[in-house]
């Protein structure tokens, strides 16, 4: 694909620098012209379907523009993994938007319990089993794939975790240098995060949300992980969902620059985290001293 197709298309995003800001300039025309999610087979209800800009693909839009720009980064194709992917909704998505734009060259998959068959029919490269909560699992899988991928999502999974700091600590292990994790969840102020992480782990249910998310979380994980902060933004302020607001690419915007500028309103933060070019993983000493302390054992 050439730069000149690349410059002139309607789905190219920009290399440069991201800002908290950058999603007001991103292209819209893969929510619009998506192939995938207004289709019959895709799995949101009807009503969505008929919205040129539905809110409930907001996620797969945010990380679509994430992986259009860390691809126009790198010049090449990525490597990708997706961790916690249900049907393959994400890459469904990324499949769906016209024209040929070579995101990645090849997209694996882990789950707690993944669908294989479905999820190599759709394209999946592999599918591994992964238990995000289980520190042996997490081993593991880093300790078979290091620095194997440019690029993690956790899109929508860490809220599911009772220990999401450690998932994601982990899993930089599997980043080439300078990978990126990329992902999102719902979010609320700081405080109001702590106090609604103790109503939730009082009153989970089994795969319901048991953490909750402040934008200080997000930049406290990535620090824990070793990895920089290159975005963090909200999504909206206000869903609208189903209303004919979202055939309106005015509200888009509105939403995305109130996002930007307050990241802790409730509502979802979208976010990326970047593996230095050269230095240790805090992934490889955890996994070192969990397997003398399972020796030891």
């Amino acid at each position: 694909m050439s730069s000149q197709f690349e410059l002139a298309s309607p789905f190219f995003v920009s290399p440069a620098p991201l800002s908290r800001f950058s999603a007001m300039h991103w292209p819209v025309h893969s929510l619009a012209s998506n192939r995938a999610w207004h289709g019959a087979d895709y799995w949101i209800n009807e009503r969505a379907k008929d919205q040129r800009f539905s809110f409930r693909m907001l996620r797969y839009w945010f990380i679509d523009c994430l992986l259009a720009s860390e691809r126009q980064r790198l010049g090449r194709p990525l490597a990708v993994l997706e961790v916690g992917v249900d049907r393959g909704q994400m890459k469904a998505f990324v499949d769906g938007v016209p024209g040929d734009r070579a995101l990645y060259s090849a997209w694996d998959a882990a789950d707690v319990n993944p669908q294989i068959e479905a999820l190599s029919a759709a394209g999946y490269a592999a599918c591994h089993r992964l238990d995000l909560d289980d520190t042996d699992s997490l081993a593991r899988f880093v300790g078979n794939r290091r620095t194997q991928y440019d690029v993690v999502i956790l899109l929508h999974v860490l809220e599911h975790l009772t220990k999401p700091e450690r998932a994601v600590t982990f899993l930089s292990g599997v980043l080439a240098a300078g990978g990126i994790v990329i992902g999102g969840f719902p979010v609320l102020p700081s405080g109001i995060a702590r106090l609604r992480e103790r109503q939730l782990r009082d009153t989970a249910r089994p795969f319901g949300h048991i953490s909750a998310f402040s934008p200080r979380r997000v930049r406290k994980m990535a620090e824990r992980a070793g990895l920089e902060t290159e975005y963090a933004a909200g999504a909206f302020a206000w869903r609208a969902s189903g209303s004919r607001f979202e055939d309106r690419q005015w509200w888009l915007r509105l939403n995305v620059a109130f996002g930007a500028l307050l990241p802790g309103w409730p509502g979802e933060i979208y976010w990326q985290l970047r593996k230095p070019a050269t230095a240790a993983s805090p992934a490889r000493g955890l996994a070192v001293h969990h397997g003398m302390a399972a020796a030891a054992d």
